[in-house]
């Protein structure tokens, strides 16, 4: 059986990479007490790393809530297949204009990693109460 090579596909798609982001990743502490805990890298272990980010949803309005209208984000990360994700990681995304000025930075946490034959995707969603 003969298969498809996606790699000069997944080589193609990496024009639309024009936004970057950041890749934090929790690490296994030891606490005082013994027990174990997880605190989150102070520098990224990951930095400028190609994507394209995309929004799949934005704002919440709820009408009957008038004292509390979170906005709540979904951004879709795609990247390269070679992007070391891992759910739970935290990410800060920067949307970036054609000059390269940041026009927006998003930070949050992103869910398991979505693999297909020529790009890796993740959701982060970010939530602010107002």
């Amino acid at each position: 059986m003969n298969k498809i090579n996606f790699e000069p596909i997944s080589k193609a798609m990496q024009i639309f990479d024009t936004d970057e982001i950041d890749i934090f990743r929790n690490i296994e502490t030891t606490n005082q007490d013994g027990t174990t805990g997880n605190a989150k890298l102070e520098e990224p272990i990951y930095k400028g790393i190609p994507c394209h980010i995309s929004f799949v949803t934005k704002d919440n309005p709820n009408s009957e809530a008038i004292d509390s209208q979170p906005v709540i984000t979904m951004l879709k990360i795609n990247c390269d297949l070679s992007v070391d994700l891992q759910k739970g990681d935290y990410i800060t995304a920067k949307k970036l204009a054609n000059d390269g000025t940041v026009l927006e930075t998003y930070n949050g946490i992103i869910g398991f990693p979505q693999v297909s034959q020529s790009r890796k995707s993740v959701l982060m969603e970010m939530r602010i109460d107002v």
